[in-house]
């Protein structure tokens, strides 16, 4: 009677443990996706990873210090390599990485719609690019989407489907990627209003103008157990890095320069957002970056300069442009000096110019002094004439 009852025990611990633990597909429509027959399981850190990577509007690091034991550090890589956001090439300009990033999260998800969904996304030839394997609860789903608004990429008005997919709807997009969260229960259009979009997703897909990331939740994880994406990652304490201080995601404070000035305050570290890749107007921009620190000027990335937030294909950013600083205000001095700037407010030294000045002349020199002494060499080692030769013989023998 004991030993029935231990094993009933355990079996309903059991089944306590796998309810707790739900899973959710992830599916990516991307035009280089390349398809698996299988779908890996992946834990809740990693694929938080790989949504902040395809959502980041920034070259995205992290340490991976929220990386579970249950999976090395090198397939969590591999993963987030093979499901995020291609790299950057270093020497070339690639169209690829400039292909609009939509998130989309769909909440309370019935097991009839999640296979209607597969269905549907499998005609078209999709499948699913990897499964979460403990999906959290609503309320960690809450607080991501609260990261994703801190980031810059989802919105805190409500967006409708039709106009997230549209990557020119300057109501749900301000950059080159947008985050959005639906809940099926709330929401009963939704789905409908998905499945017939799928064809124009398909076609924006299959001309590289989107990329969707699609997360579906079932209804079952909203009660889930597990309360946060990242635990590690979400504490105050260890949200910085050990040695300098830094956020691991996002910072909260930056050192922006103020306007150029002759005092050596010329540094400031004030308190800031994230700085979006696109502004929606001139003002925004001017206002967010502090009229680029003082050493460029806004403009619009895709129009003319005259655009404004109306216009569909409105970005305004930052130009950086040179600043000279004239050495003539001793007596007898004369002169004056070029100083370039960057990065996304202006507020970088470019030191390329002379890095490669002193490198090409560096070589320049070593290179002329490795001949002159190798021409050295070789004219002293050749034989003297045959005519000389003789003479020299001749006034010996006398």
């Amino acid at each position: 009677m004991r030993l029935l009852a231990g094993l009933t025990a355990a079996a309903l611990s059991g089944l306590a443990a796998a309810a707790s633990q739900q899973t959710a597909d992830v599916y990516i429509l991307s035009a280089n996706q390349q398809s698996s027959k299988e779908t890996p399981s992946i834990p809740k850190e990693v694929a938080r990873h790989i949504l902040l990577q395809r959502a980041s509007r920034q070259p995205y690091g992290s340490d991976l210090r929220d990386i579970p034991s249950s999976i090395d550090t090198e397939t969590a890589v591999s993963h987030i390599a093979r499901f995020g956001t291609g790299p950057e090439p270093l020497f070339t300009q690639s169209d690829n990485t400039n292909v609009p990033q939509l998130v989309v999260v769909l909440e309370g998800v019935t097991s009839q719609q999640s296979h209607e969904l597969e269905d549907a996304l499998a005609q078209s030839g999709h499948r699913a690019a990897f499964r979460v394997s403990d999906a959290p609860s609503a309320a960690a789903n809450k607080n991501l989407m609260t990261l994703f608004q801190q980031l810059g990429a989802a919105s805190s008005q409500p967006c409708d489907l039709a106009h997230a997919i549209n990557p020119v709807n300057d109501e749900c997009w301000t950059g080159v990627s947008s985050v959005v969260n639906y809940d099926l229960q709330k929401s009963s259009s939704t789905y409908p209003a998905l499945l017939a979009s799928l064809s124009q997703i398909n076609k924006l897909v299959a001309g590289s103008d989107l990329e969707l990331t699609l997360l579906v939740l079932p209804e079952s994880t909203r009660s889930s157990k597990v309360n946060s994406w990242s635990s590690l990652a979400g504490s105050p304490a260890n949200n910085r890095r050990r040695d300098f201080g830094e956020r691991v995601i996002t910072d909260s404070t930056i050192v922006r320069p103020a306007p150029s000035t002759p005092t050596r305050s010329a540094n400031i570290q004030i308190q800031k957002k994230a700085i979006p890749a696109c502004f929606l107007s001139l003002d925004a921009c001017k206002e967010a970056t502090n009229d680029c620190s003082g050493h460029g000027t806004c403009v619009n990335k895709f129009g003319t300069g005259n655009a404004t937030a109306s216009d569909a294909r409105a970005c305004f950013t930052c130009k950086c442009m040179a600043t000279v600083v004239r050495r003539g205000d001793e007596p007898g001095t004369s002169g004056k000096k070029t100083v370039h700037w960057g990065g996304n407010m202006c507020q970088k030294k470019d030191v390329s110019v002379p890095f490669w000045l002193i490198t090409g002349f560096t070589i320049t020199i070593v290179g002329a002094v490795t001949f002159a002494i190798g021409l050295l060499f070789s004219v002293g080692q050749e034989q003297l004439p045959g005519v000389i030769g003789a003479g020299v013989s001749r006034g010996a023998s006398k």
